[in-house]
């Protein structure tokens, strides 16, 4: 069933209500009203006054429905906009199930054009996400200096605020509706799909994807194999930025070295160990890469940068379990 034309972009403000409703009582208190919408500008006073005007039922405290007809009066252009981020929301959550599910059934240049264009959505909507803050920044800057012209004592006015203040506030709530497994909509629930689409692009493109296949019996001089090598490296925290630089021109050369089909590395959050994974035709053509000069340069550079030596394994496979690998 399709949503009602004037339910549309009111979905948010249910993410709004549950945020700011810090014990879950189904309420807004005074006290969490003041917590959650003051941005460095409106002063204590007048954040009060704003909760009698949204308090219509008069009871000191603010329902979902309160909430809703508030805003909704108050959205103008900002409905169409609230509008297309739940239908963003919820298309963006369906194609990262889909590729999830599909991508390692996908040959390496599909599995290269899903990962594309992933990239590419996440880029729009962080440009969206920049432009808005921006415009965010600039109307509460006019504000501030608006303000500063009117003569209002130091004790009145309180300590000075800045134009950062409300910025700080919007991250904090962002950050806070992003630590939830409850579906939302709307830009805080979007931001949620771009740090799930950023997480999967990442695990995607380190990921070596082998095809399933049942138990086979070949003759040794018909198969054909093609070599996994991994290499496991674990860098001294202090030599990090330096080995990143090596890392990212030992991958670009060793690419484009002959019989290369793939080299990618994976590392763990906030550690100091590297695994790079490589895929070659053929263990002649890995053995020779033992020897290449971008191996070879790479390791001269980045011995000194390592607190224990290199583990390097080697697997052969039959090519064909190799997605993407049909020849």
């Amino acid at each position: 069933m399709s949503q009602p034309e004037s339910d549309r972009g009111m979905s948010i403000f249910l993410d709004v209500f549950r945020r700011a409703d810090k014990n879950d009582d189904n309420c807004i208190s005074p006290e969490e009203f003041q917590s959650f919408f003051a941005d460095g500008i409106l002063k204590r006073e007048e954040l009060e006054e704003l909760f009698n005007k949204i308090d219509t039922h008069n009871s000191n405290n603010i329902d979902t429905a309160e909430l809703c007809t508030y805003f909704s009066s108050h959205l103008g252009p900002f409905l169409t906009i609230f509008g297309a981020l739940e239908d963003l929301t919820h298309g963006v959550s369906e194609a990262l199930q889909q590729t999830a599910q599909e991508y390692p059934k996908k040959s390496f240049f599909d599995q290269f054009t899903l990962r594309f264009l992933m990239k590419e959505v996440a880029s729009q909507l962080t440009a969206v996400e920049q432009s808005m803050d921006s415009a965010a920044n600039h109307l509460e800057e006019d504000t501030l200096k608006d303000r500063e012209r009117q003569t209002i004592p130091a004790e009145v006015s309180g300590p000075p605020t800045t134009s950062n203040a409300g910025w700080i506030r919007r991250r904090a709530r962002r950050q806070l509706s992003t630590q939830t497994s409850t579906p939302i909509a709307g830009l805080s629930g979007l931001t949620e799909q771009v740090d799930r689409l950023k997480t999967l692009i990442s695990e995607l493109e380190t990921k070596v994807t082998l095809d399933p296949v049942d138990e086979e019996t070949v003759s040794k001089e018909d198969d054909d194999l093609v070599t996994l090598v991994s290499r496991r490296l674990v860098v001294g925290e202090q030599n990090i930025p330096s080995f990143h630089e090596h890392l990212k021109a030992y991958i670009e050369a060793g690419c484009k070295e002959a019989g290369c089909i793939n080299i990618c590395v994976r590392s763990v959050k906030d550690g100091n160990t590297y695994t790079l994974y490589e895929v070659w035709e053929s263990p002649a053509q890995a053995e020779s890469h033992m020897t290449s000069p971008a191996l070879l340069a790479f390791k001269e550079k980045t011995d000194g940068l390592l607190t224990k030596p290199e583990e390097k394994n080697l697997l052969n496979v039959p090519s064909k379990w190799v997605s993407g690998n049909e020849g």
